[in-house]
């Protein structure tokens, strides 16, 4: 399996990290990379496609690295499974992204218990960037069956110091169990991918159990800050998909004290030590509801559960720990400083040839 780089210290240099929109899942993984960056000669600069194209487009050329976060921002995967390139202003010898869901290429084809291999276009145009890095364990081990080389593991981290318990999980049965739900639910496509209407709404009609949406796209969009508090109002967290990298809303519900019902897909695969922290399910409506009748009624067992994710996120998970993983990768593909300054001073150059 996936080894992570060891952190190349010292490594300086300006690298530009291109998220897709402000508030969104890129966005957050590059707030956390800033936050704990911890070597002094790497500067990282974030910017929002969105609304700062015309930045990346004039200054791209004065960095040493052009980061996109995700894959899908520099190649376009059109009909007939031809992926062209975006963004072809962009140095490629300059050029890292990382891979962080199956759904952006798999047509929705990969399911808890199937993983299907990428189209060979699209590993012919990720061959040829510089280094990519992969999200999830699964994720992984799919473009490394596939032949790809230039990958590394660098998992998902969070934020556990804004992620945090601050309501202890409810055991008291006089009141519901709320369950929480996260994600994009209103898009047919995206509503089954995350299993909402088929496997999570339906809930709320057992006993004493309540399901809660929390946050979502547009007007319903929270704010990052807000999230916590929301995440302190259930009491167990549910992730139905169909298939995930590594969700960020597992994460963060998981930093923030609570367990994890989900369905073996991308990191939750990692992260569940089944009884422990949380419980794997099946997308079968009857089993989804016998466990979480099992759960309401013992609310000691859910609260265990929120205990014991908080734990082990703080250990493993926490940005603070996953960002050096993610600096190695960054870090590995820096210019030698020696051979940058050469390439750059023509006298250096003559005198090297001399």
């Amino acid at each position: 399996m996936a080894e992570s780089l060891m952190r190349a210290r010292g490594a300086a240099g300006r690298v530009l990290i291109i998220t897709d929109k402000p508030g969104w899942s890129y966005d957050t993984i590059a707030r956390g990379l800033v936050r704990y960056n911890d070597n002094p000669g790497l500067v990282l600069d974030v910017v929002a496609a969105s609304d700062q194209m015309a930045y990346i487009e004039r200054e791209h050329h004065r960095y040493d690295l052009v980061f996109p976060l995700g894959w899908t921002q520099i190649i376009a995967k059109k009909k007939k499974l031809l992926y062209q390139p975006l963004l072809t202003f962009l140095d490629r010898r300059k050029l890292i992204t990382g891979i962080h869901s199956h759904r952006s290429w798999d047509d929705y084809a990969s399911m808890p218990d199937a993983s299907p291999m990428p189209p060979p276009a699209l590993l012919e145009r990720l061959s040829q960037l510089k280094g990519i890095n992969i999200i999830s364990r699964r994720l992984y081990g799919i473009f490394e069956r596939a032949g790809l080389t230039n990958i590394v593991l660098t998992e998902n981290g969070v934020d556990t110091e804004l992620f945090c318990p601050s309501t202890p999980v409810n055991t008291d049965r006089q009141v519901p169990l709320v369950v929480g739900f996260s994600g994009s639910k209103d898009i047919a496509k995206h509503d089954f991918l995350k299993g909402f209407s088929e496997f999570i709404e339906p809930l709320g009609a057992l006993p004493n159990v309540r399901i809660k949406v929390l946050g979502g796209r547009g007007a319903d969009q929270v704010r990052r800050e807000e999230m916590p508090a929301l995440y302190n109002q259930i009491d167990l967290y549910l992730c139905a998909s169909t298939s995930e990298g590594f969700s960020q809303s597992v994460l963060e519900a998981s930093a923030c004290g609570r367990g994890v019902v989900s369905t073996r897909v991308g990191g939750c695969e990692d992260l569940i030590d089944e009884g422990r922290n949380g419980y794997f399910i099946r997308r079968h409506l009857d089993e989804i509801k016998a466990l979480i009748g099992r759960l309401e009624s013992d609310r000691l067992l859910v609260r265990a559960l929120g205990e014991n994710n908080r734990r082990i996120v703080a250990e493993r998970y926490a940005w603070r720990r996953k960002v050096n993983d993610w600096l190695g990768f960054i870090e590995s593909h820096l210019p030698v400083q020696g051979a940058k300054q050469t390439a750059d001073n023509p006298c250096a150059l003559s005198a090297a040839a001399r």
